[in-house]
């Protein structure tokens, strides 16, 4: 006898009645662990009217069992800790499908990179914006309730409706209005196609049985992507058959019910939410060895985000309309027509908009820890320097005590830097060429989190490496640093603005003769990286007394490294960066904007 799965998670509940619900408005920081079972629910707006422009996100928690709210995390509007905003547009309510990962440790969530009331151009949509311009953004979001989203999409390929993502906490897929299904890594600009091309178009991804699915519009209507989660260019779909070819389906969910298995797979059981029937449909279908058969309907009108989970032969379907949060239970779902009535179980607030639903994720206790680089599968080289490493670390119930970053037999404890930002770098001592594995371990409240991800190291390290030294307290040590870093000493008048090169995606600029950023490194090599533009003047950089004059002039907005080689062993350097209030004849200001300082 085969294995039933239970593909989702989850336990029956018994349907009752909604309650008001309140319109939450709780902050991310105030966020809390979620609670196994419970249904997370994508929400849109604050109670303003929803418009084409860009909508506050929200993370609603609800119990199963009688729809009662538990908390709300509200997404970043603005750039925080490397993370980007995530808002939605307002009246694009095919987006917010969400998906919990195969190990059913995080969700994945999408938005755009843009500020509440951000439009396209002309005021049209912000769904019009280009990529390049608006980027569009891949949030992830553990146990902790902690989110990351360090991944904006802004190189060409990107989605233009950005609907859909699946991630493993490394690897993440991503769909919506064009571009197939890409993949890409967490804190990444750009992607690349997996399947489909440019003229594809697609609703939800979902991770079931081992595998990845994806629901389309006019074309692939429920289909299967290739074998298990594919990476490679090329890659083919399998298409369910017997589905109606008008079918426009958004969330869905497989079961293995029966002896029939369907494409390689056990499953046979089809719970989808049908947009193109009457004015909404929840359906369940049947494989019968050959092709797909409906066996029953249930009129759920304007249904898009769907879930299920099995517990004793009972399949427990929640439903999201843009006004309200549904149940059905399929009692004795291996039969045909067993589906219950709908029942509302929570309502959206006035001024908001429901869109997906997902079990929330689940994990040990321990902060959140998302390894922003190196990128999964990437070769770094280890030839003159070590590995350098990027966490954003964090716990909702306290402060990270610790990082400790270890490759092999090499560990080093990372530094804090701005926000909850740890970084270091791995030496070299005990490591060899070939496939690594890097291991993040960050401890604060409920414990110790350690994380993984795969590496190739490239090249040989150098025979003889600097004995151990202790960096000074007032010295940034190797890593990436904003220049808004509380060791980076400001005069003069500066202020913030926004940039793809910091790790916190904010810079420093200024445009006043004589302000100055001072700052102790610890290391071999410095780089400093500006964003030059078609007002930037010049800089001077005075490094242990000895300066360099930088033109920061371009005609085009262009981010620029500068390496500097710091003299002797390792050891503290005192680096002065100062506005000039001077520039050549073709620029039209003088200001300097600084991105980062890269100590190696």
């Amino acid at each position: 006898m085969r294995t039933r799965l239970r593909i989702l998670g989850g336990a029956v509940v018994t349907l009752v009645a909604a309650a008001a619900v309140p319109l939450l408005t709780s902050s991310h920081a105030d966020a809390a662990r979620f609670t196994i079972d419970n249904l997370v629910v994508y929400r849109v707006g604050s109670g303003a009217t929803l418009t084409n422009a860009a909508a506050p996100v929200f993370l609603d928690e609800y119990t199963q069992a009688g729809g009662a709210p538990v908390q709300t995390i509200a997404l970043p509007t603005g750039p925080s800790d490397g993370n980007a905003a995530l808002t939605a547009s307002g009246l694009s309510r095919s987006e917010g499908l969400i998906s919990r990962s195969a190990d059913g440790k995080y969700l994945a969530i999408t938005g755009y990179d843009a500020g509440v009331g951000a439009t396209g151009p002309a005021g049209a949509s912000l769904t019009a914006s280009a990529p390049g311009t608006v980027a569009r953004v891949v949030g992830l979001v553990d146990a902790n309730g902690i989110v990351d989203t360090s991944t904006a999409l802004t190189a060409a390929g990107a989605p233009k409706i950005i609907r859909s993502a699946l991630t493993d906490g490394d690897r993440i897929w991503a769909t919506g209005g064009n571009g197939g299904i890409l993949t890409t890594t967490l804190g990444s600009g750009s992607s690349s196609t997996v399947a489909g091309t440019a003229a594809s178009n697609f609703s939800s991804l979902t991770a079931q049985s081992g595998q990845l699915f994806a629901s389309g519009i006019l074309a692939n209507r429920v289909t299967k992507v290739g074998s298990g989660f594919p990476t490679s260019a090329g890659t083919t779909f399998t298409d369910a058959p017997g589905l109606p070819t008008t079918l426009l389906a958004y969330g869905y969910a497989f079961f293995d019910l029966t002896a029939d298995g369907w494409a390689g797979t056990n499953l046979d059981t089809l719970y989808l939410a049908n947009a193109s029937n009457k004015g909404g449909t929840l359906d369940k279908y049947r494989y019968n060895g050959s092709t797909w058969t409906l066996a029953q309907s249930k009129d759920v009108a304007g249904i898009s985000g769907l879930v299920a989970s099995l517990n004793t032969g009972n399949v427990s379907i929640a439903a999201t309309t843009p006004t309200e949060l549904v149940k059905v239970l399929d009692t004795g779902a291996a039969g045909t027509a067993t589906l219950g009535t709908p029942a509302t179980l929570a309502s959206a607030p006035a001024g908001t908009e429901f869109r997906g639903v997902a079990l929330a994720p689940t994990g040990t206790p321990g902060p959140s820890a998302y390894v922003r680089s190196p990128a999964t599968g990437k070769t770094v080289n280890i030839s003159s320097s070590g590995v350098p490493v990027s966490v954003y670390a964090k716990s909702p119930s306290g402060a990270v005590t610790g990082v400790t970053l270890t490759i092999g037999t090499s560990t080093v404890n990372a530094t804090k830097g701005s926000g909850d930002v740890w970084s270091g770098t791995i030496p070299n001592a005990g490591l060899t060429a070939g496939a690594a594995t890097l291991t993040v371990a960050a401890t604060g409240p409920g414990g110790t989190t350690s994380v993984t991800r795969s590496i190739t190291l490239d090249g040989t390290p150098p025979s003889t490496n600097p004995p151990p030294t202790t960096v000074p307290a007032d010295a940034l040590a190797a890593g990436k640093y904003a220049p808004s870093d509380a060791k980076v000493t400001k005069k003069g008048k500066w202020k913030a603005y926004k940039s793809t090169s910091s790790p916190t995606k904010k810079g420093l600029t200024s445009a006043k003769k004589g302000s100055t950023l001072t700052a102790k490194v610890y290391g071999s090599q410095l780089v400093l990286t500006f964003d030059k533009s078609s007002k930037s003047g010049q800089v001077s950089v005075t490094i242990d007394g000895k300066k360099t004059v930088i033109d920061l002039y371009n005609a085009k907005p262009k981010a620029f490294a500068k390496k500097f080689k710091l003299a002797g062993a390792l050891a503290s350097h005192t680096v002065v960066i100062a506005v000039l209030g001077t520039r050549n004849t073709k620029s039209t200001g003088v200001v300097v904007s600084l991105a980062s300082l890269e100590v190696k």
